[in-house]
């Protein structure tokens, strides 16, 4: 009897072990997902302060309060806002109030533990859902380049920028027919020395020309051809070229020079096309038509997220192609606040956030140098 008692309690621990660890790992493999407030919106509202991030503002106030100022002048003149966005409280009225309430709040805080207070206090916090609905943002950076160029070709300028054509429709040709078939004849803006310096100014949407005769000369963004865009940068690590962690503007950019007979096809693996137009201001215009600032300007799908709005943008230090990215959570590196002031070809998805950094050769290595991971978060007026 007594024998029976202990297999019976031996049987008894062995099953007891067995629920606790299958429920021990039930608990410690998923995560809550933040579930979006709306179909189709890219954001999730965050109701437990305890969720919240450290409200932490790494760079100078002027550079925020003029940010803020440019989108309260789009509000201020839209006439027509995304209907997603207005249903959850993001009106351009509601907007603009907490833009002037936050700019208010924002100057009277001294410390950063007042601001969070005032933030914690006042305002709605919703959080980018990120990829798969774990928040994870992919961050990167853009700027404006300088290049020299030419209003007429010439030995040295050959590559043109082309304005938006007479018969332009979505889609229109591939980037393939269009330079095969010399479609665009007649439609030059402006000339540069280099086919990749042209290339990267329909990355970046904008660039100033400096011409022959020391003028300056500015392009803006006028239109795409429609198609998908695809990254020649990712191109390139997929074909074993450059390692993905090692990925930049400058690493793609030198690697181009030592394999110049490579440009055309990578170049071409890219169907989208981008159609400029002289633009009079020196300072580039975001998609809400209002001037970006460096590092308080934002680009974003603004199918997901709502467009001239106050965000938080949180970067960690981990790297795209860091090991184990997913289990190891990245330190932050910095954080700060943004306007949401523009959008971008590559920019899709409620897990693709693209920085300004401004314009020149040291914003541009700067912005190619930022391809990190991090979180992002939208402020609303209670």
């Amino acid at each position: 009897m007594k024998s029976i008692n202990n297999k019976l309690n031996s049987l008894l621990t062995v099953l007891f072990l067995l629920i606790i660890l299958q429920t021990g790992c039930s608990t410690t493999v998923k995560k809550p997902l933040l579930l979006p407030i709306e179909p189709g919106v890219g954001l999730s509202e965050i109701t437990d302060p305890n969720q919240f991030p450290d409200f932490r503002d790494d760079y100078d106030k002027e550079t925020l309060l003029y940010s803020i100022t440019n989108s309260i002048v789009f509000f201020n003149k839209v006439k027509s806002y995304p209907n997603a966005f207005s249903s959850i409280g993001f009106t351009p009225e509601k907007q603009t109030e907490t833009l002037k309430f936050f700019s208010d709040g924002y100057l009277r805080c001294k410390t950063s533990q007042e601001l969070n207070e005032f933030i914690t206090k006042n305002f709605r916090i919703f959080q980018a859902v990120g990829n798969k609905y774990e928040g994870e943002v992919h961050f990167t950076g853009y700027g404006t380049p300088i290049y020299d160029g030419s209003l007429t070709r010439t030995e040295t300028f050959r590559y043109p920028l082309y304005r938006k054509p007479a018969d332009f429709r979505i889609p229109y040709s591939t980037r393939r027919e269009i330079e095969e078939g010399n479609l665009l004849k007649g439609n030059e803006i402006v000339y540069l020395k280099s086919k990749l310096e042209a290339y990267l100014i329909h990355v970046q949407g904008s660039g100033q020309i400096i011409l022959p005769s020391g003028d300056k000369f500015y392009v803006g963004y006028e239109a795409n051809s429609g198609h998908q865009y695809t990254s020649i940068g990712q191109l390139l690590v997929m074909d074993g070229k450059i390692s993905e962690e090692e990925l930049t503007l400058s690493v793609l950019i030198s690697y181009f020079e030592e394999h110049p007979g490579d440009l055309d096809y990578y170049l071409r693996q890219n169907d989208r096309y981008i159609f400029f137009k002289k633009v009079l201001h020196s300072v580039p215009y975001g998609s809400i038509n209002v001037p970006v600032t460096s590092m308080r300007s934002i680009a974003t799908d603004k199918k997901v997220f709502p467009p001239g709005s106050l965000a938080f943008s949180v970067i960690e230090t981990k790297k795209l192609g860091d090991i184990n990215r997913s289990q190891k959570r990245g330190q932050i590196e910095k954080s700060f606040f943004v306007l949401d002031q523009d959008t971008g070809s590559a920019i899709k998805t409620p897990a693709r956030a693209d920085v300004f950094f401004g314009i020149g050769d040291e914003a541009m290595e700067k912005a190619g140098n930022l391809n990190t991971y991090g979180k992002l978060y939208y402020l609303l007026k209670r």
